[in-house]
């Protein structure tokens, strides 16, 4: 019998927590009226990231003074019971927290909870959050007193969490997983078994001091299908040296390139870096290899609204904005700010900063349709068992 946290999907928006179903109904589970910057479950666990408001989430239309006050930290909801609404959820970390993962049980028989914060870190919970482990490592890597954020209060920040299994050297993979973290500016970093984390941002390029990889990083996600291959889609600004876009390893962060070049009718590198270079959503189809959908902004911090996607592991990618919300009652649903994007096995799902979430079932064939509205400015898409999506700073 699934849990329910594999039976629902959830939503996070500037009006709290949400669940929704593929038949189109909702509920608000909780934090109503707060900023939540991503949401992940496991069997009957949900666990929500809010972060301290400040200068961008005015920006991003989160809310209409930065000066604005809500007790952040991590939040647990407990789905043993069932989604119900107005849930009250438990603060399980204090702190500004903008993104979250559960990992695979510790050796304590519970989970691991992981929690990423402002000033960037990622601070882990083997006990459901009676205490949380130093990670003195993290902060003591090499470079670290050079990450920054562009905007005010420009802290640096995690963004992302996710996990990839760690390979042996015959090539399978062990049961151990390495945990990957996207920062913003930092970079990609990785932390094995061991705890230890260390940066995996590829060589330097030549006659520049830059790496492969642009360490303005919104996203890092493996693919579901090949466990040395991992994406990440990262911003560019005057202040991040580097060019923005998604990028791509084939070797677990040994090295990188930027994934966009092709024919007519498909996106040009130069294009794509001159017009869209705040690349922000990624998601990756782990119901169909290869295909994956980029959505990025005209600006920083994501202001705009472009979604791009590829059949071939980005390769080629294809502007299917205008295909997407070109389709009779979708206008509306296009609103102003980089779309969630998300894959679920019925199709692929993008959600709006006018509530919408709209459902395709084959994005090649653009017979995008609108399946149910939340309520406020969705930064994520997640279902059980599964790492979010998300959109948020």
């Amino acid at each position: 019998m699934q849990s329910p946290a594999t039976q629902a999907m959830f939503a996070t928006s500037n009006k709290g927590l949400h669940a929704f179903s593929l038949t189109g109904q909702v509920t608000s589970i909780g934090l109503s009226d707060t900023v939540v910057s991503q949401a992940t479950a496991r069997d009957n666990t949900l666990l929500a990231a809010v972060p301290v408001i400040h200068a961008v989430h005015e920006m991003m239309s989160y809310v209409e003074d930065d000066s604005r006050e809500q007790q952040s930290g991590l939040f647990l909801f407990d789905l043993s019971k069932g989604v119900q609404p107005n849930m009250k959820g438990k603060q399980v970390y204090n702190g500004n927290v903008k993104s979250c993962a559960i990992g695979k049980q510790s050796t304590s028989g519970k989970q691991r909870w992981y929690a990423g914060t402002e000033p960037a870190d990622v601070v882990v919970s083997e006990d459901t959050g009676a205490t949380w482990a130093d990670t003195s490592s993290f902060q003591a890597i090499p470079g670290r007193e050079d990450w920054t954020f562009p905007g005010p209060p420009h802290v640096p920040h995690t963004l992302s969490i996710d996990f990839a299994p760690s390979p042996k050297a015959d090539g399978e993979s062990t049961a151990e997983d390495v945990v990957l973290a996207g920062i913003e500016v930092g970079g990609c970093l990785v932390s094995a078994s061991d705890g230890l984390w260390e940066t995996r941002h590829g060589s330097i390029i030549a006659n520049t001091s830059r790496p492969q990889l642009c360490i303005d990083v919104h996203q890092v996600r493996p693919d579901p299908f090949n466990f040395n291959r991992w994406y990440a889609t990262c911003g560019a600004t005057p202040q991040v040296r580097g060019e923005g876009g998604t990028f791509v390893t084939e070797d677990q962060g040994a090295s990188w390139r930027r994934v966009f070049d092709g024919g007519p009718g498909q996106q040009q590198a130069k294009d794509f870096a001159k017009g869209q270079g705040y690349a922000i959503g990624l998601a990756l189809n782990p119901y169909r290899q290869g295909e994956l959908i980029v959505t990025a902004g005209d600006r920083p911090p994501g202001i705009g609204v472009h979604v791009h996607h590829s059949r071939d592991g980005g390769t080629t990618f294809h502007d299917i904005t205008e295909d997407v919300y070109g389709n009779e009652g979708l206008q509306d649903c296009r609103g102003g700010h980089t779309p969630v994007p998300y894959f679920v096995k019925e199709g692929a799902l993008l959600g709006s900063d006018t509530g919408d979430i709209i459902i395709c079932k084959d994005v090649s064939q653009g017979d995008w349709t609108k399946l149910c509205k939340v309520p406020g400015h969705i930064t994520t898409l997640t279902e059980g068992n599964r790492s979010p999506s998300s959109v948020t700073h």
